[in-house]
């Protein structure tokens, strides 16, 4: 809820939906502490005494949160479909599991096609990881992709293809 990322948001309204539906409404929803931002990878804080990290796969590397086989298969499943994974950990420990699509626009495969009828190239430079890019980028034609980026280095990778098309 403290994170302004827009998956965070859809998460935290979908999450707010499941507490009126199953839970009790005036329950309520503790506080996050020290809540953290790592950016292009998810948010971590302290809720009570316990560590929760929310993100991706990288993060609970960084965090050094083990991801057993079983979460392992199923961010694999997820990654070919084209689909984002969380992980959500307490105190170092995979408590769940989630992915997320954004379904590409209808006409974006038409879109691309046409730029490459007039000999314009497309790239995908995205914080997506390496499988679900490619997914999309194979589903409507983009010919070179740039993954697992986070926002400055997006910005750092836009400036180094537009160097490299200057000096064509």
């Amino acid at each position: 809820a403290s994170s302004e990322h827009p998956i965070a948001k859809a998460v935290a309204a979908h999450a707010k939906r499941l507490r009126q539906k199953f839970g009790s409404c005036t329950e309520e929803v503790p506080d996050v502490d020290d809540f953290e931002v790592h950016m292009g990878a998810g948010v971590s804080g302290k809720v009570g005494d316990r560590t929760v990290v929310v993100g991706n796969r990288r993060l609970m590397h960084a965090c050094n949160v083990p991801i057993c086989s079983k979460v392992e298969k199923y961010i694999s499943e997820n990654e070919i479909l084209a689909r984002t994974c969380i992980l959500v950990s307490i105190d170092g420990k995979i408590a769940g599991a989630f992915s997320v699509t954004d379904p590409v626009k209808p006409e974006a495969k038409r879109v691309i096609s046409f730029l490459h009828s007039m000999g314009i190239s497309s790239i995908i430079v995205t914080g997506d990881n390496c499988a679900t890019a490619t997914a999309i980028a194979n589903e409507v034609g983009i010919d070179e992709v740039f993954a697992e980026i986070d926002p400055v280095g997006k910005a750092d990778k836009v400036k180094d293809l537009q160097v490299r098309l200057v000096s064509y």
